[in-house]
């Protein structure tokens, strides 16, 4: 007669292996955590990254400085249009929009972050005023992959100077 394989049986609260189940739980529960914000980051990276890439002009070769911060003011007011629709929308008499209360938060939120950015410590954009990192931005696909080759550099507002 074959010998019957026992059973997992109870693991005590209190044991070791208990303790090393835990700990490999928990563990593994942080590393998805700490992957999940560097992919937000990252995705926060890329649209900005996109937005300028659609907004720059491919005629040019180079970017001045003043260039720049113009480019940078119309990047913090890429919302203004649908921030004057979110305030009509909610000015109609009756009408109440609370599913785009979130969005609006978020989005108010990150331009308020953006803007606190660029004015103290500076906001990160492409090195648009130097030819080779430009060319290269100019050529870039858009792709993830090639996020670290481009050239990036902080630029802070005139004002505060």
């Amino acid at each position: 007669m074959p010998k019957v394989k026992k059973s997992s049986s109870v693991i005590h609260p209190n044991s070791r292996k208990a303790m090393q189940l835990s700990r490999m739980e928990h563990r593994g529960a942080k590393l998805l955590k700490r992957k999940e914000e560097g992919n937000i980051k990252l995705r926060a990276k890329l649209n900005k990254l996109n937005w300028f890439k659609d907004n720059i002009e491919s005629s040019k070769t180079l970017y001045n400085t003043e260039e720049v911060h113009k480019l940078i003011e119309r990047y913090l007011g890429r919302f203004d249009e649908e921030d004057k629709k979110l305030q009509e929308i909610q000015s109609i008499k009756g009408r109440h929009n609370q599913n785009r209360m979130s969005y609006e938060y978020k989005t108010k939120f990150a331009l308020e972050q953006e803007k606190r950015d660029y004015e103290t410590c500076g906001l990160e954009i492409p090195n648009l005023m130097k030819e080779e990192s430009f060319e290269y931005f100019k050529k870039w696909d858009k792709d993830v992959r090639f996020l670290s080759a481009i050239d990036l550099v902080l630029c802070k507002s005139p004002k505060c100077k």
